[in-house]
Formats: structure tokens, C-alpha cells, sequence
């Protein structure tokens, strides 16, 4: 349902305005790279991408397991979309609730394709990414699959 009406308000907001609100070049360099990983299946470069907290939190193996998990039936992914979420409040991630809310950086969602399911379709397997800033450094702080 929470997909659902995710992707209805990302369609409604490009029919009205034309476009989803531009991401700052870091941001979008940042989601471009990540989704770029996750396509090649180098899910240990995303976690690379982590802040210290992050990566403290999340052994990298469980990670590269678990996401290599989450895509085995999706079948390989062939294509990406990168748009800007909005806002959102740290103290509401797991894991980010002590999380100053000055570090934050962006929101970012991230629609993948495949063979399959094109990035239009409401089955388009998608991850939210929140970014940080860590010491002048914009780094993943949490993300998961929607």
C-alpha cells in the first residue's frame, strides 16, 4: 500500500510540476553511484559508502547477503531512477535516532528495473537511502527495500 501511494504522488508531483525536486550534484552523484552498485550486484561498496555508525551497526557480510538475498527472484536489475524523497525526521529511522538532524542530507529513492518490470510499473523494486553528512563527507546512513 505505502508503494502504492509512493508512486501515485511521484507521478502526480511530475505531471503537475514537471519534474521531481532537484538533488544538490553530490546527492545525485552519491544515489547514482549506489544504484550503479547495486545494478553490478556490489553490494560491498554500498556498504563502503556507510558512516562509521552505520558500518558499526551493519557487518558487512550479513549486508552483502541480505541484499544479494532481496534481489535473487527480482531477476538482474537493468536500470535505475534516482529522485529526490523529501524530507525526513531522523529520530523516526531505526538507527538514526540520536542522529543530529543537521547531518542530514537527503532522502533519496532509488527504482530499479529489470527484464521484467519497468521502472513505470508499481512492482519496480525500490530502496530509500538517507544520506548523511559525516565530517564534510555525505555517506549512507540507513537504507532499505520499500
Amino acid at each position: 500500500m505505502f508503494k502504492a501511494i509512493v508512486m501515485s504522488a511521484r507521478k502526480f508531483k511530475r505531471a503537475v510540476t514537471g519534474a521531481d525536486d532537484d538533488l544538490t550534484p553530490e546527492a545525485q552523484g552519491i544515489g547514482d553511484k549506489i544504484a550503479q552498485a547495486f545494478v553490478a550486484g556490489r553490494f560491498a561498496d554500498v556498504h563502503a559508502l556507510g558512516t562509521a555508525a552505520f558500518q558499526r551497526r551493519t557487518n558487512r557480510e550479513p549486508f552483502v547477503t541480505s541484499w544479494r538475498d532481496a534481489l535473487r527472484d527480482r531477476g538482474p536489475l537493468t536500470g535505475f531512477e534516482v529522485s529526490n524523497a523529501g524530507q525526513i525526521d531522523l529520530g523516526f529511522i531505526p538507527g538514526l535516532e540520536e542522529t543530529p538532524q543537521d547531518q542530514f542530507v537527503a532522502f533519496i529513492e532509488l527504482a530499479f528495473s529489470s527484464p521484467t518490470v519497468p521502472l513505470d510499473d508499481e512492482k519496480v523494486f525500490t530502496v530509500g537511502l538517507v544520506l548523511l553528512d559525516e565530517g564534510g563527507s555525505i555517506r549512507v546512513g540507513a537504507l532499505h527495500a520499500r
